[in-house]
């Protein structure tokens, strides 16, 4: 492990994931055999990780340098969006609506405020993130309830019309919150996801679809939002932790919903596995 990723470690590893760590571990190594002109050790995009940036900008990266407010990446490629793209978003980015001011990392499995960012060239291509506190996790027992729904979204009638709290609740949260269409709602269109956007453009890619809608799901949970122009910010998912892993297994839809399997840690430092029917309005 390299100095600079040690002592953050050291000072308090509980906050970086395994995949973060393990992406460091890679680099490092890589470095040490770069050092020692090792050619058996290839700078692979195996350590890179997803890096978004705004609503529209998926950039494959790595970690170079990591504080508790500053980020620094290597660009690898872009995933969704050209590079032209990026220039434009950074050129523009204090005019930006502040809904757009965001930065998601796949690996750490977190999402911060941006505060700003910049370019740098130095033997390679480097994203400079300045980024605000990260905001704490909520108790999932501790939220409101919710009428029941059924599987196919509608209000549950089986035993007649109950109400839900809790987990159970924050379950179903999970479900409504990603089958939200991102721009469906006019007077606040920064709302909702992009599950359907990918699903149209990207069904037939099991691996990527997984990785965005993980990236999703983070976002969700810690990345406040407007519910309405006039009120204050609040996020989606304020109770989830940290997404373990996000899969699928079919892209056939279910009640014009994708089944997706999640392993999370909820707030309440527990953790659940599962299958999260989510709406998918699909391109005919």
């Amino acid at each position: 492990m390299c100095k600079d990723h040690g002592t953050l470690i050291d000072s308090d590893y509980t906050i970086y994931s395994i995949d973060t760590l393990r992406q460091w571990k890679q680099e490092a190594e890589y470095k040490a055999a770069e050092t020692l002109r090792d050619p058996s050790v290839e700078k692979v995009a195996q350590s890179a990780t997803f890096l978004q940036l705004g609503d529209d900008l998926m950039i494959d990266v790595r970690w170079s340098i990591v504080d508790s407010n500053k980020w620094m990446f290597e660009l690898v490629g872009m995933v969704i969006g050209e590079i032209s793209h990026l220039d434009q978003y950074i050129l523009e980015f204090n005019n930006l609506n502040e809904h757009e001011k965001f930065a998601v990392i796949e690996s750490q499995g977190d999402a911060r405020k941006l505060l700003s960012i910049s370019l740098k060239q130095d033997n390679g291509t480097f994203l400079d993130l300045s980024v605000a506190d990260k905001l704490p996790v909520e108790d999932p027992n501790h939220i409101g309830s919710d009428l029941r729904l059924g599987p196919d979204g509608d209000l549950c009638f089986e035993n007649g019309i109950t109400r839900i709290s809790g987990k159970e609740a924050a379950i179903q949260r999970l479900s409504t919150s990603m089958g939200l269409i991102k721009g469906e709602i006019e007077e606040s269109p920064w709302l909702g996801s992009k599950v359907s956007s990918y699903y149209n453009q990207y069904h037939n890619q099991f691996e990527l679809m997984a990785r965005l809608i993980k990236m999703e799901f983070i976002r969700l949970s810690l990345i406040p939002m407007k519910n309405h122009i006039l009120s204050g910010e609040s996020r989606s998912l304020p109770f989830v932790k940290r997404f373990v892993q996000v899969s699928i297994q079919s892209m056939q839809l279910v009640h014009s919903r994708l089944q997706i399997d999640v392993e999370l840690e909820w707030g309440d430092d527990t953790e659940w596995k599962g299958t999260i029917p989510v709406f998918v309005l699909k391109e005919t």
